[in-house]
């Protein structure tokens, strides 16, 4: 029995000498608990992935003669700092520990016109984000520009669903999905097929239990923030009570809304008969890398009609609706944050189950803010 004693006395010891050897983000990742809820993933918005021998130049004059421009500038933005972006992104999720991509819609910029053309850039894209070698699945939600142009929308079904369903793991045949990772699920949702998609969440909300994080991710938002009040789903007359049951559902369940589609970077809680409603909104579109955070606002007295004025050249025929839509809104506003730039973000979810937003601005390393998202649900 001494004998034995005093082999365990040499044996613990020897494991003490081996742990100081070893590398401290070693011993510190195999002390976490197994049973840790806590993960951290990161999150992209609009890329518009494009190149100009993408495009059939003679099918955009005569279909899209006011997009040339745009398309212009999204080529040039992806040759010049698109990289910049991934890899700084790829930074970030190294230093999170960070178990996936979420990307919310508008990964390429479409409008290519032809079936070939819109299967070459789906593709190029696809092959363009497994050479960055993240090591990390890509979870891409459907953007409108992801379906426009011709082909877009077979391309979309024959192409990206196969690619989502191997980023998955799971079979993937519309673009409405549910994924669970640990004890959080993300709703995957098509906001371009407005009614059947609500029919689709209110179906798979019943799977969701009162102690998991909840994520919605829709491409274009679904409460209003800025100059563009009218870009946002279930907006059309007669919508009315479809988008107050999405809100109040919503609400009950304590989901996070992530969208994009307005390029630009925004924080807003909203409050329902059954609690708040916390959205954020991010662009992944840079302009430069160094472009400067414009029109930042905070502040409940922000989030007013004259939002509109952010664009005061912004489609002049709709410039009393859009404030109409803000006016309405606004008394039921909690928390409002805008500012005008395009990044990228990790979101942490912590051990008490807590969603925490880190926004950066371009391609910088520094964060621009931190946000706690469920302690803005609380307000």
């Amino acid at each position: 029995m001494v004998m034995n004693n005093l082999k365990r006395r040499r044996f613990l010891k020897y494991l003490s000498i081996a742990g100081i050897a070893l590398p401290f983000k070693s011993v510190a990742k195999n002390m976490l608990p197994r049973s840790s809820q806590a993960f951290s993933f990161m999150f992209l918005g609009d890329l518009h992935f494009d190149k100009l021998m993408h495009h059939d130049m003679a099918y955009l004059k005569e279909k899209y003669p006011n997009d040339i421009r745009q398309i212009e500038n999204y080529s040039r933005i992806t040759k010049d700092n698109l990289s910049s972006l991934i890899q700084a992104s790829k930074q970030r999720a190294k230093q999170t520990n960070s178990n996936f991509y979420l990307q919310i819609g508008d990964f390429v910029e479409g409008l290519c016109g032809s079936k070939e053309l819109a299967t070459l850039q789906t593709s190029e894209l696809i092959n363009y984000i497994d050479q960055q070698q993240l090591g990390l699945p890509f979870i891409a939600i459907k953007g409108n520009h992801d379906i426009t142009g011709t082909g877009a929308r077979e391309v979309y079904q024959e192409v990206v669903l196969p690619w989502q369903s191997r980023q998955l793991k799971q079979p993937v045949t519309t673009a409405n999905n549910v994924y669970v990772h640990k004890n959080t699920r993300f709703i995957l949702f098509d906001c371009f097929s407005e009614k059947e998609s609500l029919e689709w969440f209110k179906m798979v909300i019943k799977d969701h239990k009162k102690n998991e994080q909840l994520f919605f991710c829709t491409h274009i938002p679904l409460i209003p923030y800025d100059a563009r009040s009218n870009w946002h789903i279930y907006v059309r007359p007669g919508q009315e009570k479809e988008r107050e049951e999405l809100l109040n559902l919503l609400a009950e369940h304590k989901a996070i809304i992530l969208s994009g589609h307005l390029h630009k970077t925004s924080i807003v809680v909203r409050n329902t008969p059954s609690g708040n409603v916390v959205q954020a909104a991010i662009g992944s579109v840079i302009s430069a890398l160094n472009a400067p955070v414009k029109n930042h606002l905070k502040g409940l007295e922000a989030y007013n009609a004259d939002l509109v004025n952010l664009e005061p050249n912004f489609n002049p025929t709709s410039l009393q609706l859009r404030r109409e839509i803000l006016e309405k809104e606004k008394p039921f506003i909690r928390h409002y944050e805008y500012a005008d730039f395009c990044g990228y973000a990790s979101m942490n979810i912590t051990d008490k189950n807590e969603a925490v937003l880190t926004i950066f601005a371009n391609a910088d390393q520094e964060p621009w803010s931190t946000v706690n998202l469920t302690q803005l649900q609380n307000l």
